[in-house]
């Protein structure tokens, strides 16, 4: 089993490195990774806009880094530089800016069937996303101008939504106000 990490956008929103900011003296992609470790083999972190920042924070971190040229063009170009790295072998895919999904979310994903499994938290489908090694060559061979709403799309009668109570599954810091409010969260936990 593959760990993907999404960390190759522009934190436009943020105005800033959002994967850097501190939780408890800790960067937030710290946390995205030690949620997934138990559960995969081996942790793929795609890098893009802010690889030389997050290089050296990532080395730390007993992490394969992946730098994904083609950020620019989306989520899908990363996805696809981290399944480059796959050796037939299942996915969980998670973006970095996602910390705190629990064990149960994980070991829920892993044991329920289906190809593409997708956790929902009431009603919201959330993440990581489960993606069997079936899948791998077709993205491979997707243009990096793709997107992952249109391959789910074309899958939607293959994908299992998995109810977990979690609502961090959902949580996404895309702002300041984002991290804010993920701290709280964390402090009332």
């Amino acid at each position: 089993m593959l760990g993907i990490i999404l960390a190759g956008g522009y934190s436009s929103r943020a105005k800033l490195n959002k994967l850097l900011l501190e939780i408890n003296h800790r960067p937030l992609i710290s946390y995205t990774i030690e949620a997934m470790r138990p559960f995969v083999d081996r942790i793929v972190v795609v890098t893009g806009r802010y690889h030389d920042e997050l290089e050296p924070v990532l080395k730390t971190l007993n992490v394969d880094i992946v730098f994904n040229e083609y950020f620019a063009c989306g989520m899908f170009s990363s996805m696809k530089a981290g399944i480059a790295e796959a050796h037939n072998e299942d996915i969980l895919l998670i973006p970095g800016d996602i910390p705190n999904v629990s064990k149960d979310t994980y070991q829920a994903l892993l044991r329920a069937p289906g190809s593409i499994r997708v956790p929902t938290f009431e009603g919201h489908d959330g993440h990581p996303l489960f993606l069997s090694a079936q899948y791998l060559d077709e993205i491979k061979q997707s243009s990096i101008n793709s997107n992952m709403h249109e391959f789910l799309e074309k899958y939607e009668s293959e994908k299992v939504r998995v109810p977990v109570d979690d609502p961090f599954i959902c949580l996404d810091i895309d702002t300041i106000r984002d991290y804010h409010k993920f701290c709280e969260l964390l402090e009332r936990k």
